[in-house]
């Protein structure tokens, strides 16, 4: 049982990725919003509240519209609840540490040093937050092509080793860049659910 809450209200990506019929969102007895269902996924984003997408909001505002969304959903019993946050270190990630107890974090980047920079200031951020680090993800780490097919690092390498020998992270996931993933997630069915042999990537 897994709920997903998209919390980027600048831009919100949740409604693209997953294409689902869109009824204006409704409510139950007690005054909660009911998730969206995609495939028994329970899914919740500003996006779904706003048709025209992304907001221009200051930042009071926006940590009041992601406590609402977030603690005014009827998530009902999860096992799992994904928060995805957008980039940075921002208001909406503090409020959501403050708001809600997290069991752990794992950090989204790409291969060069400058997002490394930023992986740096999350850890710092959920460290002091009380929130474990536990696993970090390298998205567009390499593309594979030719034959045989050769690896080639497009956004350079190194951010791999030094956050297993500055921070000791045992769990560190390299992503390469799939054009089938970017193709599925703009028509809104994700990629693995279309072709069953990424789940040996993912």
């Amino acid at each position: 049982r897994v709920g997903i809450f998209d919390a980027d209200v600048y831009g919100p990506s949740l409604p693209t990725m997953l294409s689902m019929h869109r009824n204006p969102l409704t409510y139950t007895s007690e005054g909660l919003i009911e998730p969206l269902l995609y495939e028994d996924l329970k899914c919740m984003s500003f996006g779904y509240t706003n048709p025209e997408g992304a907001a221009i909001l200051r930042g009071p505002m926006v940590t009041q519209i992601i406590n609402q969304l977030l603690t005014g959903t009827d998530w009902g019993e999860c096992d799992y609840l994904i928060i995805d946050m957008p980039p940075g270190t921002g208001d909406i990630q503090l409020t959501l540490g403050q708001v809600i107890p997290m069991s752990s974090a794992v950090i989204v980047t790409t291969p060069q040093k400058i997002s490394f920079i930023d992986v740096i200031k999350g850890i710092q951020m959920f460290d002091s937050l009380n929130i474990p680090s536990i696993a970090v993800v390298e998205n567009m780490s390499f593309y594979e092509c030719g034959i045989p097919k050769e690896k080639h690092f497009i956004f350079g390498k190194g951010a791999k080793k030094a956050l297993e020998k500055e921070f000791g992270f045992q769990h560190i996931f390299e992503v390469p860049i799939i054009p089938e993933v970017a193709q599925k997630s703009d028509s809104g069915v994700p990629a693995i659910k279309s072709n069953n042999t990424l789940s040996n990537i993912f």
